[in-house]
């Protein structure tokens, strides 16, 4: 199960797509677009490599429907890990993933004889953001059952807020983004709290993202390193 619980991580901690009418502009939605981010431990060594590309955009009257495909790749030994695709749905100037998009359908092909659920709140973003703007929580819950015994875990992201506006530099460019901070809390038996901040800018996403321990110690470290 463990596999699960990291995609999910990967994929509640990162804005990465969707612009056009409906979507926000603090993501990328153009097809064929091509965003690569890497993922640092603790010790800011390379752990993962993800690249993310828009491979379809659906407009259907009021709502948008974005497809992107995910290639996941160990940074250590550059092992292929897993390819999956989740989308992102755009409507009344928002921009949400539903929660059964964060579970990729080839690493729940190896529990199809389990029964399983998947609920939760939408991890949405306006079209526009503003400093000391809050947005709305987001959660994932799944539940397997897993015959000799029940797993259940839940990802949690609270107190969503803009707090600045900062200029980053990663090796993809310069950015001028919106800072946002949260906490995420992640249950399963016992609670873990960590604390987020991300960087975003608009026509890309995320450009830089750190999560801390509550004691301010380094957990994991993203960056924005290429666009395609």
């Amino acid at each position: 199960m463990k596999h699960i619980f990291f995609l999910i991580a990967i994929l509640t901690l990162s804005s990465v797509f969707a612009q056009n009418n409906n979507c926000s502009k603090f993501y990328a939605s153009q097809e064929g677009k091509t965003l690569t981010i890497h993922q640092y431990d603790k010790r800011e060594h390379l752990e993962i490599i993800s690249q993310y590309k828009v491979t379809k955009v659906e407009n259907t009257g009021e709502q948008s429907i974005i497809t992107i495909t995910m290639d996941l790749t160990d940074g250590r030994n550059n092992k292929h890990i897993i390819s999956s695709s989740f989308k992102a749905r755009c409507s009344n100037n928002t921009t949400r993933l539903d929660p059964e998009s964060f579970i990729a359908p080839g690493i729940l092909d190896q529990y199809s004889d389990m029964q399983y659920s998947i609920t939760g709140d939408d991890i949405s973003i306006p079209n526009t953001l503003e400093i000391n703007q809050e947005l709305p929580d987001a959660s994932v819950h799944m539940s397997v059952n897993a015959g000799i015994m029940n797993i259940n875990m839940t990802t949690t992201m609270l107190n969503r807020k803009v707090i600045a506006k900062e200029q980053i530099t990663t090796s993809a460019g310069t950015f001028d983004c919106y800072v946002i901070t949260y906490t995420n809390q992640l249950t399963m038996g016992m609670t873990k709290t960590q604390h987020s901040k991300q960087w975003i800018a608009e026509g890309v996403g995320m450009v830089k993202e750190e999560t801390r321990k509550a004691n301010g110690r380094l957990v994991t470290k993203s960056e924005l390193v290429a666009i395609n």
